[in-house]
């Protein structure tokens, strides 16, 4: 069977990479990826069918775009479209008939799904979360493909060795977090709530990006707090991010909104990490009490999990070896989804 993933987002999503997973992991089906152009997806890969942008408040732009997906489909003549925004499904619907093939969408935003039931044929959810935010007559036709894994970050203890040396940890219990510097990561909370913890010989990490929230708030925070000189900021790209990561004693997750499709997680998850991390959206479903602390997001909240998992060192190896092994439960049939 051919199907074809049009990934119509600009940038590097939760979502695109979710999609992309699924499309990379078949070995029954062949996947043909279709891409904005000049977005990430279309830099990134080489065999890609590229078409204009979908959403535009020109409409003849709009019609621009429509007609781009019409040729695009028409020439890979594929058996089912899947999809990831509603412009892309949208659209897809108005040509399923036409060309001849189902469209499947991947639904992974925390608001209510608006496109009609009768055009989805298949609706594919990251996580039961999401069932609330989905009405009742698509039920019958969503699927909850549970995260499974294709990992960015790899384990290595030599490497997390050689990270804490690099950075002048070694001896220090670090917590580590990853993600881009965005309300919804939580960083600034977790910047209190690693101060009020006031553990004796630790250091907080963070590595990131700014998006919205500057490396110098995040660090006005730190000196706010009087722990200026027991954090890293990493802001920069580098060719070790994941020795630093693997370098990390136990994984923070201080997201307060969001984490429909926690990607953090899951790479906490294949380098072996203790994750301390808040129940907010998918979060809670797949952290396990062997290897990971849930709490509420807020500060006091965070703050206790930090000074609980610092009493737990003894058990870290034996929470290292649950989350390694969980990662494993996650390497499921992708090509189940088209049958």
């Amino acid at each position: 069977m051919k199907i074809a993933f049009v990934l119509d987002e600009i940038w590097d999503s939760a979502l695109t990479s979710y999609s992309l997973r699924i499309a990379q992991n078949l070995k029954k089906h062949t996947a043909v990826l279709v891409g904005v152009e000049n977005s990430y997806v279309a830099k990134k890969f080489k065999h890609i069918h590229t078409i204009k942008a979908l959403r535009n408040k020109n409409p003849f732009k709009t019609f621009s775009g429509f007609n781009s997906l019409k040729e695009t489909l028409k020439n890979i003549n594929p058996e089912v479209v899947v999809t990831i925004r509603g412009d892309a499904t949208l659209l897809a619907c108005l040509l399923k008939k036409t060309l001849n093939f189902q469209v499947y969408r991947i639904f992974g935003e925390q608001k209510t799904l608006k496109t009609p039931a009768g055009c989805i044929d298949k609706l594919i959810l990251p996580c039961n979360y999401l069932k609330s935010f989905i009405l009742r007559a698509i039920a019958e036709k969503t699927v909850v493909f549970q995260h499974f894994y294709n990992p960015v970050f790899f384990y290595s203890q030599e490497g997390g060795k050689k990270a804490k040396e690099r950075l002048g940890l070694d001896g220090y219990f670090v917590f580590g977090a990853v993600g881009r510097f965005d309300r919804v990561k939580g960083f600034d909370m977790l910047i209190r709530a690693f101060a009020k913890a006031d553990i004796h010989n630790a250091f907080l990490v963070i590595i990131g990006r700014e998006e919205g929230i500057k490396t110098t708030q995040l660090k006005a925070i730190a000196k706010q707090n009087n722990i200026e000189d027991r954090i890293i900021i990493i802001d920069t790209k580098r060719t070790d991010i994941n020795e630093i990561v693997n370098g990390f004693d136990v994984g923070v997750i201080s997201s307060i909104d969001s984490e429909v499709i926690p990607r953090v997680f899951f790479e906490f998850l294949q380098t072996a990490k203790p994750i301390i991390t808040t129940d907010v959206g998918c979060l809670k479903e797949v952290a396990k009490p062997s290897f990971s602390i849930v709490v509420p997001p807020d500060e006091n909240s965070l703050a206790d999990a930090i000074k609980r998992m610092a009493l737990k060192a003894n058990e870290l190896k034996e929470m290292s070896t649950a989350a390694i092994n969980e990662s494993n439960q996650y390497r499921l049939d992708v090509d189940s989804l088209f049958n």
